[in-house]
């Protein structure tokens, strides 16, 4: 099953016509989880989080921008950020970044 097939089935979308938005979110989800841990490729093992926060992504559609809304005596707070508990087990996937330090004494 793909990761679209997957998020359809998590998201309980039966329908076709959401395919473009929903492989959009995937894609973004994935260049977000790359960049987070410095990869160029998604390992297999990080689909299951790509999928999680393609939801998260889902979502927050419509409420772009905002960091804050109450409604009704509701409140909800939005963040930018790969949540937390994403993030934690994106760490066992992450690459450290190689900084070019020998170039600095060459000026």
């Amino acid at each position: 099953m793909s990761q679209l097939e997957k998020l359809k089935v998590r998201l309980e979308i039966k329908e076709n016509k959401q395919d473009d938005l929903l492989n959009t979110i995937l894609e973004d989800a994935e260049a977000e989880i790359l960049d987070f841990c410095n990869r160029s490729i998604l390992l297999r093992k990080m689909e299951p989080l790509q999928r999680e926060l393609a939801i998260i992504y889902y979502n927050r559609m419509g409420s772009e921008g905002e960091s804050s809304r109450s409604e009704g005596g509701v409140s909800v707070s939005y963040s930018t950020e790969i949540p937390e508990s994403i993030k934690v087990r994106l760490m066992s996937y992450k690459r450290l970044k190689a900084v070019g330090i020998a170039n600095e004494n060459k000026k």
